[in-house]
C-alpha cells in the first residue's frame, strides 16, 4: 500500500507523515494572513482538521494532486475564519489583512500582532515590564530574537548575529512571543 491508501486506511502514523509533507502549506497560509487569537498551533490544528477531511474527500481523478487540493481547501477554510471575524467584528475594516500589505504599512510590528498602529507608549512599558518579568523564564536566544525583532532586525540578521539558523531564531520567537502574551493575560 502506498502511503495515502494507508493514510486513508486509518493509520496515524501514515497520515503524520503526509501531513509533514504537506505542513509547509499552512506555514505559507499563516504568513499570508492574520487571524485575531490564532497562533501557531491554532494554524496547524486548522491544518490538521482540513487536510483530514482532504484526504478523505480527494480523488486522484479530478487531476489535481493532493497537495493542490489540500491548499486550496485550507485557504477556504482560513478565509471562512476572516469571514467569520469580520462579521463578529461588525466594523468595515477587519484586523485580518494580507500580511504583505500589513508588513507594507506597518514594517515588523505587524508580527506583535499590531494590525493598524504603533503601539502606545503606555503599551510599550506593559511589554518592557513582561520581559524584565519573563527575564528567568526566556531563554537567551528567545529574549535576543525577540527584542530584536520587535525593533526591526529580521530573522536572518539575528541568526547571523547569535551564530543559529534562521528557523531556530524564528522558532525562539515564537516561544517568547507565546510566554509573553500568557504572561500578559494571566
Amino acid at each position: 500500500m502506498t502511503l495515502l491508501e494507508d493514510a486513508r486506511a486509518g493509520d496515524e502514523e501514515a497520515f503524520m507523515e503526509l501531513f509533514l509533507q504537506y505542513r509547509p502549506i499552512v506555514f505559507k497560509l499563516q504568513g499570508i494572513y492574520f487571524i485575531k487569537d490564532f497562533d501557531c498551533d491554532d494554524w496547524l490544528q486548522e491544518g490538521l482538521i482540513a487536510f483530514s477531511e482532504s484526504l478523505i474527500h480527494y480523488d486522484e481523478k479530478i487531476g489535481v494532486t493532493l497537495g493542490a487540493y489540500f491548499k486550496r481547501n485550507f485557504d477556504n477554510c482560513i478565509k471562512s475564519h476572516l469571514r467569520k471575524q469580520a462579521a463578529y467584528k461588525r466594523k468595515s475594516q477587519t484586523d485580518a489583512v494580507p500580511f504583505e500589505t500589513s508588513l507594507a504599512d506597518e514594517g515588523c510590528d505587524v508580527q506583535f500582532g499590531l494590525a493598524q498602529q504603533v503601539p502606545a507608549a503606555d503599551e510599550q512599558l506593559i511589554v518592557a515590564e513582561a520581559l524584565e518579568d519573563l527575564g528567568d523564564q526566556l531563554s537567551p536566544l528567545e529574549e535576543l530574537a525577540f527584542t530584536a525583532y520587535i525593533v526591526g532586525h529580521d530573522f536572518e540578521t539575528i541568526a547571523a548575529y547569535a551564530n543559529q539558523s534562521p528557523k531556530k531564531v524564528k522558532l525562539a520567537y515564537e516561544r517568547a512571543r507565546r510566554k509573553i502574551i500568557y504572561h500578559l493575560k494571566n
